[in-house]
């Protein structure tokens, strides 16, 4: 018989119970081994996974989901626009998100829309095809926390609303963000303050306008709305709304800035009216740390607070994840509020007494 009439040995499938009587654990262990759970320590869940790989286990999702009555996937729900924004901090948080979700072997669908969200939601809620879901950029007073209580699928927020519901989230201090730095730059003897914050529907961004409020009280000085603005996110909008501010009769000695792209178009604009950062001109903002754009990097280094962004969307995949694993409407909501960091560069000064305009 030549090598090539020679009989296939079928190969013994390897599922979860062999995996247990090979190691000599529970099979429950062997499960959540597989999928990353916080309850399994670090030096088990390696042996587990040296043992499948070893064995060659191949898990079987559909059984899985028999098994648990779960789909394993989670649905990310974001409006159209975030995709074809050069730049965002999405992406940031997809990777974050993407990560957590891979490692604990489920499936990540993504939902956009471009008008009726609670429709989509609706949809994707009742669908049966995910476990849980995902919402990013809340209002202040939004509507979707609601509906996706109502429709009883476990779910997670990307920052925080006012309404009066339990549920869960990740944020960061935003009103830290805006009264830090509007603070810093208060004290260094700035009057007139540029702040360009995002629009005031976003929760976030009315938190941050109240930390600026503040930061003025705390100081007895009063809010100038001729100096406040909603804005895209963006380096384009911040070098217009930063030209046009610096060719006017009295314009400011700093910028606050809700981002690190805005911040980024303030330079240039600075930059073509002959004028220093950090000497004739003070520039702050906020930093998510995202991905080929760093504060340290800039001329001069830019003063930020700081927290990264890409952590945020691993956070809320872990936490959705174990909702739904505990399964979802029992468990307590999880609510995290990260602090910010204030990391002082060189691209704040004094306010110079006489600001020399180009």
């Amino acid at each position: 018989m030549n090598e090539k009439s020679k009989p296939l040995r079928k190969r013994q499938r390897v599922d979860l119970k062999t995996l247990a009587d090979e190691l000599g654990v529970a099979q429950s262990t062997i499960s959540r081994a597989l999928s990353a759970h916080h309850s399994i320590p670090e030096k088990t869940r390696q042996r587990v996974m040296a043992a499948a790989e070893k064995l060659g286990y191949q898990p079987n999702a559909r059984a899985r989901g028999l098994a648990t009555g779960r789909t394993e996937a989670i649905g990310l729900v974001f409006p159209l626009e975030r995709l074809q924004l050069a730049q965002t901090n999405f992406v940031d948080v997809l990777t974050g998100i993407s990560d957590v979700v891979t490692r604990r072997n489920y499936s990540l669908l993504l939902t956009p829309f471009s008008d009726n969200e609670q429709e989509v939601l609706r949809k994707l809620a009742t669908s049966k095809i995910v476990d849980g879901i995902i919402i990013t950029r809340p209002l202040v007073d939004d509507p979707r926390i609601p509906l996706l209580r109502d429709l009883g699928i476990p779910f997670v927020v990307h920052g925080r609303s006012d309404v009066d519901a339990l549920y869960s989230f990740v944020d960061i201090d935003n009103a830290a963000v805006f009264e830090k730095l509007g603070g810093l730059l208060l004290d260094y003897g700035h009057e007139r303050i540029a702040v360009f914050n995002s629009f005031l529907r976003f929760r976030y961004a009315h938190a941050r306008q109240e930390g600026y409020m503040r930061a003025l009280a705390a100081r007895g000085r009063p809010m100038d709305p001729d100096l406040m603005f909603e804005t895209p996110m963006t380096e384009q909008a911040g070098y217009e709304l930063a030209t046009a501010l610096l060719s006017s009769q009295a314009p400011p000695t700093a910028f606050l800035c809700g981002s690190i792209f805005l911040a980024q178009g303030v330079y240039r604009a600075v930059a073509e009216r002959g004028l220093r950062v950090g000497e004739d001109v003070s520039v702050v903002c906020h930093d998510d740390g995202l991905r080929g754009i760093k504060p340290a990097e800039f001329d001069p280094p830019l003063t930020a607070t700081f927290r990264s962004v890409r952590e945020a969307g691993e956070h809320l995949a872990e936490i959705l994840i174990d909702l739904v694993e505990a399964g979802g409407g029992d468990k307590e909501p999880v609510r995290e509020v990260a602090a910010v960091d204030l990391i002082l560069r060189n691209s704040v000064g004094l306010r110079r007494m006489h600001h020399e305009q180009a």
